[in-house]
């Protein structure tokens, strides 16, 4: 009987042996949680990042229709100097050749 138990007591100490290993590479119920609220702190950094993403896309089209904005200020600009322009010169030859503007009073 002692045989058996000696047997018996050397193939538990060889299975905590080959089990040991395992027991390293296994997570804890503590390590899981510490892995979830990575998670989660990832998951919340990655909503930030996207916000910051969608108010800089946002930024940027407002640049782009602010410089629109400038850019039809400097054509309408150049519009009501041509316009000037033309006015004096209609001016000047309605007085060159005596011809009286229909559209004075």
């Amino acid at each position: 009987m002692t045989d058996n138990d000696q047997l018996l007591h050397k193939i538990g100490n060889l299975i905590d042996q080959k089990l040991e290993p395992i027991k390293k590479d296994m997570a804890t119920k503590s390590d899981l949680a510490t892995v979830k609220k990575d998670l989660q702190d990832m998951k919340q950094s990655q909503a930030q990042t996207n916000t910051a993403l969608e108010a800089l896309a946002a930024g940027q089209k407002d640049q782009s229709t602010k410089a629109d904005i400038h850019r039809l200020e400097q054509k309408i600009d150049k519009v009501a100097k041509l316009e000037k322009n033309n006015e004096h010169r209609i001016e000047n030859l309605e007085e060159h050749t005596n011809t009286p503007n229909p559209h004075k009073n």
